[in-house]
């Protein structure tokens, strides 16, 4: 994958709490999506019903960071030292959703369809 989860900031604390992503090669963060999974007995993501967060089409530069906070907000980025930029994302939650039970799951929809009714 050309991003790579880094860690999650600030678990319980709504207004803080996000994931930093970092992109690795070029990339547009709209073929990503992030899941929020239970931990299962195993210690490993569980399956089943999950939160997501689907990225939209944005591309990003290698080096870049990708903050998607677990609040609402508007989307934006700001460039950084050093020439990168750290673009920020919002999942729209009105609840923190990390903590010790739960992980964050990063995937790459590289191929997808879908039906409406």
């Amino acid at each position: 994958m050309k991003l790579e989860l880094r860690s999650i900031a600030a678990p319980g604390d709504l207004g803080k709490e996000r994931l930093v992503l970092k992109a690795l090669a070029d990339t547009d963060v709209g073929e990503y999506a992030v899941l929020w999974s239970g931990i299962g007995s195993s210690g490993g993501p569980t399956s089943g019903r999950k939160r997501a967060y689907w990225f939209p089409d944005v591309d990003v530069k290698v080096g870049d960071s990708v903050v998607l906070y677990t609040k609402k907000g508007n989307r934006s980025k700001k460039t950084l030292d050093g020439g990168t930029t750290a673009h920020f994302f919002y999942w729209g939650s009105e609840n923190p959703l990390w903590d010790e039970n739960h992980y964050a799951v990063l995937l790459f929809v590289s191929d997808w369809e879908y039906v409406t009714a």
